[in-house]
């Protein structure tokens, strides 16, 4: 891509961002996600030391949960799910983990403002399996 294409091409990202609050330049460029949970286990209330995977749905639109802080030295071990971002809406949440039950929950409602969404954070207890 020619060095001018590229510069036009976030330009336009820029101002499109800028654009969409009152008051340009109010607005921070960060990225805000719609939903954020805290994983722990449900008899101990720790944080899960296994990998946890989550999805969330809003009608048609589905999003993977990613890490967005961790246990220790291993990114891959979540205390913190987020997704969806910049994306208000009303969502489901599913979540599964290794030696735990499924866990969901409906109606999560996410709303924005000029700049960013408000991020609705919530603690999810798993369940331990049985074994």
């Amino acid at each position: 891509m020619p060095r001018h294409t590229f510069a036009l091409a976030a330009t336009l990202v820029t101002a499109g961002l800028g654009g969409a609050c009152s008051d340009p330049g109010a607005c921070l460029l960060n990225v805000v996600p719609a939903v954020e949970v805290e994983v722990r286990d449900a008899s101990t209330d720790e944080f899960i030391a296994s990998i946890v995977r989550g999805i969330l749905r809003d009608g048609a639109f589905a999003d993977s949960l990613r890490v967005v802080a961790s246990l220790g030295t291993d990114p891959a071990l979540a205390t913190t799910l987020g997704g969806a971002d910049e994306r208000p809406g009303t969502y489901e949440v599913h979540l599964e983990g290794s030696g735990y039950e499924p866990w969901d929950t409906t109606n999560v409602r996410v709303t924005r403002d000029d700049c960013h969404v408000h991020t609705a954070t919530f603690t999810a207890r798993l369940t331990p399996a049985l074994e």
